[in-house]
C-alpha cells in the first residue's frame, strides 16, 4: 500500500484530497499567527503570497482525509515519506499558478455560475431544492461570511474550468492504440521462480569491531536519536459543554423538516440465495452449462416450499451452509444489477436465474418492508442528541478561537486553564509518531507540537471531536550517540547488510547461470533451492503472485516473451532476491475487445489528458518564479 500511495502521492490521490479539502471546507477551526516577518507566507507566486494559515488549513484536511482512510496505519513515518507537506504546498503553488493563468486567459466565473453552483450543493438542499435557512446556518457555524465562502466557491469554479479547457486539448486514442493497451493488460503469464532470502544467510555472517566502528564512521545518520519534546495544551472538548446545551422543541422540529428525507426508513427484504459460480473466463460451453443448471435449480425452488434446504444442497456461495441466508438488504447493499429484479418481489417470490459477477444468481425474498417515514416523536431523541453535538462542537471551537487570541501575547495557558476551568495536561517527553496519552498518535498534534519553538504556543489544533492548544515546555535536541552506545545494533547492521549481499550474489549466479543455458531447475536443484511457478496472472496487474507488488519491475515483467523468457535483473522486494523466467503465456480474448473497447478508450483518453495536462503545469511552473518558505517544511 505504501508503494501505492508514494507512488501517486503527487498526482490523483493529493489532488483529490485537495478538492475536497478546497470544496468542502471541512477545516476552519484553527488559526495562525506568527510575529517573524519568515513566517508571513508559505509561498510566494510570481509576486502573489500563499499565506500560512492556507497551508496549514489545507494541510491539516489532507492529514485528516488520510488518517480517516488508513486509521493507525497513517504514521509521522509515511507523512514524511509521501511528503504530503511538501507535496500539499505544491499543489497550492500550482493552484495559484492555474489562477494567475486563468485571469490572463481573460476567464472568469459569472454571478449566474456561481449562484447556480452554491445552489446544487447537496448539504444546501432540501428535497432537491435549495434552501438559504441551510446557507445561512453553515455559515454561522463555520464562522464566516458569505462574501468569503464566495469567493472561495468562485475561484474553485474558475480553476476547474482551466484545468478543463487544457486538458481538452489533451488528445484522442486510435482505435489500434485502444486494442494494444487491451491485448497486454489482459494477456495472462505463468513464471517459473525462486526465492533467495537474505535470512537464510544469518547463520554464515558476523561482523567483528573493526567492520562495525568502520560501518558507524561512514552511517552516523542511520543512528541519530531523534527529537523528543514534551507539551503542555488545553483541551477543549465538545463533550465537557454538552451538558450545558439547550435544545428547544422548534429547533428540533425545524431540523427534523429540514432532513425529512433522511429519517426514511427504506424498502427492505430479507432474502435467501442460491449461486452456481461462474467464471468470466469460463468458456462459452462452460458458462451454458453452468447456465441450464442454474435454471434446472430453479425449476425444484419453484416446487419446493424449504429453499433454505435446497440451497444448503446445490448452492455454490459462502453462506450455503446457512440456507444462503443474506439477511435484511435495501438498495445500495446489493449488486446494482440484482436491484430491479428483487426489490420488485413480493414475500415468498423467486427471481428468475440473474447472471452476476460471480456466476448465476437465484433470489428468494423470505420476508418484504416497506419505505416508511418515521414521525418527528420517533426520532426526537436521536434529533436531540444530534443538535447538541452539534452545537457543542461549535461553542468548544469558538471558546478555543478565543482562547488563542487571549492567550497570544500572555502565552500563560496555566493561568488561563485555573481562570477558565479549562482542562490542561503536561505530556511526557516523545518523539514524532509516539502514542501521546490521552491523544494518540495524530499527526496534526504532532506536526503543530515540533513547529513550536521555546514558549510559543500553537494554533488551535483540531483533532475531532476536540481542539487543542499547545505550548512549549523542553526539548531534547536529536543527537547522533556515540559508538559504544550502538555497538549491538552497529554489528546486527553490519551482519544483515553481509547476509543481503551474499543473497543478492547467489540471485545474480542463478540468474547467469540460465542465461548461458543452464536450465533453471537444475541450477536451483544444485543450490538446494525449490523451484515454484505464480501460476497464470494479468501481466499488468501490479502484482506477482506468491512474489509480491510489481512495483519498478513491471517493465521487466512487461518485456518477457517466448524468446526473451529471462529478465535483465533479478527482483528484489522486501522479501529477499527472486530470479524468475517466463514458463508460459495466454494471450488476450480478442473477441472481448468490443465489448470492454468504449470504457478502455475513456480510460486512456483521461490518462492522455492527464499527461498533457501535467506536461503543461510543469512547463508553466519552469517559467514562474516561486519563493518558497523553507522553515515551514
Amino acid at each position: 500500500m505504501l508503494t501505492m500511495l508514494r507512488k501517486h502521492a503527487t498526482s490523483w490521490m493529493l489532488k483529490g484530497l485537495l478538492l475536497l479539502v478546497a470544496v468542502t471546507f471541512i477545516s476552519w477551526g484553527g488559526y495562525s499567527f506568527f510575529r517573524e516577518k519568515k513566517y508571513d507566507f508559505a509561498a510566494r507566486v510570481n509576486g502573489a503570497v500563499i499565506h500560512i494559515k492556507d497551508y496549514q488549513e489545507t494541510l491539516q484536511g489532507v492529514m485528516k482525509r488520510y488518517r480517516d482512510a488508513m486509521g493507525p496505519a497513517f504514521t509521522e513515518k509515511m507523512i514524511e515519506e509521501l511528503r504530503i507537506r511538501e507535496n500539499v504546498l505544491e499543489e497550492l503553488i500550482s493552484r495559484a499558478l492555474i489562477l494567475q493563468e486563468a485571469e490572463r486567459l481573460s476567464l472568469y466565473v459569472s454571478d449566474g455560475e456561481l449562484r447556480r453552483a452554491i445552489e446544487a450543493i447537496p448539504s444546501f438542499q432540501v428535497d432537491g431544492q435549495f434552501d438559504s435557512r441551510l446557507y445561512e446556518r453553515f455559515l454561522r457555524l463555520n464562522r464566516m461570511g458569505a462574501e468569503d465562502f464566495e469567493r472561495m466557491q468562485r475561484e474553485n469554479l474558475l480553476y476547474s474550468k482551466v484545468v478543463s479547457l487544457i486538458r481538452l486539448n489533451g488528445g484522442k486514442v486510435s482505435e489500434e492504440e485502444a486494442l494494444e493497451s487491451y491485448l497486454f493488460e489482459n494477456e495472462k503469464v505463468n513464471l517459473h521462480f525462486v526465492k533467495i532470502s537474505p535470512d537464510s544467510f544469518r547463520g554464515q555472517v558476523s561482523a567483528n569491531e573493526a567492520e562495525a566502528k568502520d560501518y558507524y564512521q561512514n552511517q552516523q545518520e542511520e543512528f541519530r536519536i531523534p527529537t523528543y519534546l514534551q507539551v503542555q495544551y488545553l483541551a477543549f472538548r465538545p463533550s465537557d459543554i454538552e451538558l450545558k446545551i439547550q435544545i428547544s422543541p422548534e429547533e428540533m422540529k425545524r431540523y427534523y423538516d429540514q432532513r425529512k428525507e433522511s429519517f426514511k426508513v427504506p424498502k427492505q427484504v430479507r432474502a435467501r440465495e442460491i449461486l452456481i459460480k461462474a467464471d468470466p473466463q469460463d468458456p462459452p460451453e462452460r458458462v451454458e452449462e453452468k447456465r441450464k443448471k442454474a435454471e434446472e435449480i430453479l425449476g425444484k425452488a419453484r416446487k419446493t416450499k424449504d429453499f433454505a434446504s435446497l440451497a444448503k444442497q446445490v448452492s455454490e456461495s459462502g453462506n450455503a451452509q446457512k440456507g444462503g441466508d443474506l439477511g435484511w438488504l435495501q438498495k445500495g447493499n446489493i449488486e446494482e444489477s440484482f436491484e430491479g429484479p428483487l426489490f420488485s418481489l413480493k414475500s415468498g417470490d423467486l427471481t428468475g436465474v440473474l447472471r452476476g459477477a460471480g456466476g448465476f444468481y437465484i433470489f428468494k425474498a423470505e420476508d418484504v418492508t416497506g419505505e416508511k417515514q418515521k414521525t418527528f416523536e420517533e426520532v426526537k431523541d436521536q434529533i436531540h442528541q444530534a443538535l447538541k453535538k452539534e452545537k457543542a462542537k461549535a461553542e468548544a471551537s469558538r471558546r478555543a478561537d478565543d482562547a488563542f487570541y487571549s492567550l497570544f501575547r500572555s502565552r500563560d495557558i496555566e493561568k488561563f486553564a485555573r481562570e477558565k476551568d479549562v482542562p490542561i495536561k503536561t505530556t511526557g517527553l516523545f518523539k514524532e509518531g509516539d502514542e501521546v496519552p490521552g491523544i494518540g498518535r495524530d499527526p496534526s498534534f504532532h506536526s503543530s507540537a515540533f513547529s513550536l519553538k521555546t514558549g510559543e504556543i500553537s494554533a488551535v489544533v483540531s483533532i475531532p471531536p476536540n481542539f487543542y492548544i499547545l505550548k512549549w515546555v523542553d526539548k531534547k535536541e536529536s543527537r547522533i550517540p556515540p559508538l559504544e552506545e550502538v555497538k549491538e545494533g552497529v554489528i546486527r547492521k553490519v551482519a544483515g547488510k553481509k547476509a543481503e549481499e551474499k543473497a543478492r550474489q547467489t540471485a545474480e549466479e542463478i540468474l547467469n547461470q540460465m542465461k548461458s543455458g543452464k536450465e533453471f531447475r537444475e541450477v536451483v536443484k544444485e543450490k538446494g533451492y525449490p523451484m515454484e511457478e505464480t501460476g497464470l496472472f494479468n501481466r499488468a496487474g501490479g502484482v506477482i503472485p506468491k512474489i509480491g507488488p510489481a512495483g519498478e519491475w513491471m517493465a521487466s515483467l512487461s518485456s518477457l516473451s517466448e524468446k526473451k523468457p529471462l529478465p535483465k535483473e533479478v527482483f528484489r522486494t522486501k522479501e529477499g532476491y527472486f530470479v524468475v523466467r517466463l514458463l508460459a503465456s495466454e494471450p488476450a480474448d480478442r473477441n472481448k475487445f468490443q465489448s470492454v473497447k468504449k470504457n478502455l478508450e475513456k480510460r486512456l483518453i483521461y490518462q492522455k489528458q492527464e499527461e498533457f495536462f501535467r506536461n503543461w503545469l510543469q512547463d508553466l511552473r519552469s517559467k514562474a518564479k516561486v519563493e518558497i518558505n523553507k522553515e515551514i517544511l
